[in-house]
């Protein structure tokens, strides 16, 4: 589990600083990586401009994202990656982290086959059982989809 990254795309700081809280308080020993808006999120993922060092900027087991965001919502985020023609990056474990609680935003996440929807709270005891939740399920004991040929194929944008 040392090994894993955890993408999160969130534009709050305020939030940001509460999940690294949560995170650092239940000492989940993956790498997170942090990025303000959708379009720094596919840049991450396709490892473009500031993010095309993998070693710096690993390709994550998990991406947790926000659905309201600048430049590109996480809606359009996550339907980029779900038609995406790599495999690695469409089968990417993708959770939903929104303060919207709204039937239409959680539907069309998963229209956009998100793989869970999660709704954050104001209530700091609460995220910290979310994020050990969250740690127990998609780093521990779900196995993400199996991608060998990541290091030989040849990225399709990189």
């Amino acid at each position: 589990m040392n090994n894993l990254t955890v993408l999160v795309a969130e534009d709050n700081e305020d939030d940001v600083f509460l999940l690294k809280r949560a995170l650092n308080k239940q000492d989940i020993k993956a790498q997170f990586q942090t990025v303000g808006d959708g379009e720094e999120a596919m840049a991450y993922l396709r490892a473009k401009g500031a993010y095309c060092d993998r070693g710096r900027f690993p390709f994550p087991a998990l991406l947790l994202l926000d659905i309201k965001m600048p430049r590109k919502s996480g809606l359009e985020v996550l339907a980029e990656i779900r038609h995406d023609p790599d495999p690695i990056l469409a089968r990417l474990p993708v959770v939903v982290f929104s303060s919207s609680a709204e039937p239409l935003d959680i539907n069309e996440a998963y229209d956009h086959h998100v793989n869970s929807y999660l709704v954050k709270s104001g209530d700091y005891r609460v995220l910290d059982q979310l994020m050990q939740r969250l740690e127990e399920y998609w780093l521990t004991l779900n196995t993400g989809p199996l991608c060998p040929e990541y290091e030989t194929v040849p990225r399709k944008w990189g």
